[in-house]
């Protein structure tokens, strides 16, 4: 079963109206880019990189700097830390930063830490929603429409929003609002 088909519509135009009130808090507008750092600082939210995380065992520190196999993960909810993998390109962390931004505005509970990386578990469904909603507060639906009606393309939708290529593609996929190359 494909995202889309796995939230249901209220759910997914829900994450639209959570995006555009982020936005509004933040006095962004539906077609400006908005940085995860800018909603992370709103949030209270600390970003570290592995290393620079308090009292990370040094084990759990070089596993983590060596793999690609993560994106980014919340270590602490009171107060708010989120580490992200640096190795990881911009516009992904970007991505990565969002989604987890999305657990904190769903209410998402966390549900135990990996012993070995001491990252998050998952939960499907959380998994989900959080992504779905980081692409919405990276890429509105209405962000989206306003780059079309000026016909831009692909690669110059995601340079304006900081977002990858494959993000941009993502967004106009489950908004169907097409984008052209």
């Amino acid at each position: 079963m494909s995202l889309i088909q796995s939230l249901s519509p209220e759910f997914r135009q829900r994450c639209e109206a959570i995006a555009t009130e982020q936005r509004s808090l933040l006095r962004v507008r539906s077609f400006e880019p908005l940085s995860a750092d800018i909603l992370a600082t709103k949030l209270g939210a600390r970003l570290f990189t592995p290393d620079r995380v308090p009292n990370l065992e040094p084990e759990q520190v070089a596993v983590l700097l060596a793999s690609d196999e993560w994106s980014a993960g919340i270590i602490r909810y009171n107060p708010l830390w989120i580490v992200y993998n640096p190795r990881h390109a911009l516009t992904r962390r970007e991505s990565n930063l969002m989604h987890e931004i999305a657990h904190v505005l769903l209410n998402h509970k966390p549900v135990g830490f990996d012993p070995v990386t001491g990252l998050p578990k998952r939960k499907q469904n959380n998994e989900d929603e959080a992504t779905y909603l980081g692409g919405c507060l990276q890429i509105p639906k209405r962000g989206l429409l306003w780059a079309t009606q000026r016909k831009m393309l692909l690669p110059q939708i995601a340079g304006h929003f900081g977002a990858s290529e494959a993000m941009v593609q993502f967004r106009s996929n489950v908004t169907n609002v097409p984008v052209k190359c």
